[in-house]
């Protein structure tokens, strides 16, 4: 008897922070959600439960465990950490806004003006993390085959990892739209036999991307 078709994982970036706001790089820094970030994460709760989760899995980050912990509280389920979800290592810029950064390090400016990959100082490439993030979920997926799972993590992490899953390099992710705060995206990873039997080469399918739950004023 044939496993189940495809596992699905629905991605959800964390709430939005003080940070967020000030358009600071995070990075590493454990910064709190925003009362903005707090009444996100509860409205996309209830949207994530009606997709009936199996498990969720979180970022230690506290930004993305709340969030997670806001989705479990609805879903009756206790998020697991795993530290490959974390953020991209922005080393040396981190907590520094973009417009600092802009102004005072040629680095900053000309890296983000060119397509090649960079490694951040003291940090990591985007090669690096869209690698760690794509290895994290496939291990996700591989441990959790015909479920759905909630894995709450963050921005440039989920949008690198997605490329990836779906053949994409560095490159090809900047021409991926941002996730907005507690937007949720979902993709299927097809088991061996299901891609084999549709001749696919890639097994993940992007279902939805960086969809959003109305916040109450």
């Amino acid at each position: 008897m044939s496993g189940p078709a495809f596992t699905r994982l629905i991605l959800v970036r964390h709430g939005r922070t003080e940070y967020n706001t000030a358009n600071r790089l995070q990075g590493r820094i454990d910064i709190p959600l925003a009362g903005l970030g707090v009444r996100q994460a509860e409205a996309v709760a209830p949207v994530v439960a009606a997709m009936r989760p199996d498990a969720i899995i979180c970022s230690p980050l506290m930004r993305a465990h709340r969030t997670a912990s806001a989705i479990g509280a609805v879903c009756g389920l206790e998020p697991a950490t795993d530290e490959r979800l974390m953020e991209i290592d922005v080393g040396r810029w981190g907590g520094k806004s973009v417009a600092e950064l802009r102004r005072d390090d040629p680095q900053f400016a000309a890296s983000m003006a060119s397509s090649a990959d960079f490694r951040r100082p003291g940090g990591e490439t985007g090669t690096e993390v869209m690698d760690r993030i794509a290895d994290a979920l496939e291990a996700i997926a591989a441990a959790h085959q015909g479920q759905r799972v909630v894995v709450v993590s963050h921005g440039f992490a989920l949008r690198t990892g997605i490329c990836r899953l779906l053949g994409g390099n560095y490159a090809t992710s900047r021409t991926f739209g941002g996730l907005s705060n507690c937007s949720w995206s979902l993709m299927d990873r097809f088991s061996d036999q299901e891609a084999a039997a549709r001749g696919l080469e890639l097994k993940w399918r992007l279902r939805a991307y960086n969809c959003k739950a109305e916040v109450p004023a």
